[in-house]
């Protein structure tokens, strides 16, 4: 028997308790991560590294098994959340720099539009609801803990790398799409209506068109974490 369908409507209240959930639980976990000593800030990431690895295993099994996305070219995970979250647990587990630069910038201005302006069609109570916050409300856990518990800075050129490496990831998934006749990444074409794509033109060129707006964010977003003993 299929799950009954909750049409998602955005601004509900719904949403809005998903978002100030989301946000409490991140203040929650980066204040009390702030006040330890290293050894315990390293427990902190170790233990989220190990809840997103069981997250994003258990999100694309139940994907598999439930039908609830249709066939199988639609549930590998190559959404760029997918792979924000596969880099997200490189971060957390081994601090590898490359994964911590990517995942702050790439979660901060990219994934974090999945949670303001969601593009989905069911809505609470149903599965696929939880599945949607609780991936991307941990990466953007991730993408502030990368700082706050890591220690990461940003150097040099940090954000013209990041945005380099979204740009390779778009390039990627295009020719991925046109073959399996899917829409990873949103670019055979926009998502649900009322994100800020819809104000860059049509797909895939919006990646085109946002690249020097991105990397002004990206720029802004070096400001609270830059490495203040870079000359």
């Amino acid at each position: 028997m299929s799950e009954p369908y909750y049409p998602f409507v955005r601004w509900s209240a719904e949403h809005l308790w998903a978002l100030g959930l989301t946000l409490a639980a991140a203040v929650a976990i980066l204040c009390i991560g702030a006040g330890l000593r290293p050894k315990g800030r390293y427990v902190i990431c170790k233990v989220l590294a190990l809840v997103v690895a069981v997250q994003f295993i258990s999100e694309f099994t139940w994907r598999a098994f439930s039908g609830a996305y249709g066939s199988w070219q639609y549930n590998l995970p190559l959404h760029f959340c997918s792979f924000m979250s596969i880099f997200a647990f490189i971060a957390l587990w081994w601090r590898w720099r490359p994964a911590c630069t990517l995942v702050y910038f790439g979660v901060l201005v990219g994934s974090i539009q999945g949670l303001i302006t969601p593009a989905m069609a069911n809505g609470y109570p149903s599965a696929a609801f939880f599945v949607f916050f609780v991936a991307h409300g941990l990466l953007l856990i991730v993408a502030l803990s990368v700082p706050v518990l890591i220690g990461w800075r940003a150097k040099g050129y940090d954000d013209v790398k990041a945005l380099l490496l979204t740009d390779a990831y778009v390039l990627f998934i295009i020719p991925v799409n046109i073959y399996l006749g899917t829409n990873y990444g949103y670019t055979q074409q926009v998502p649900i209506p009322g994100t800020i794509l819809d104000y860059l033109g049509t797909a895939p060129w919006y990646y085109l068109w946002a690249q020097l707006p991105v990397l002004a964010v990206f720029r802004l977003l070096m400001l609270p974490v830059h490495d203040k003993t870079e000359q």
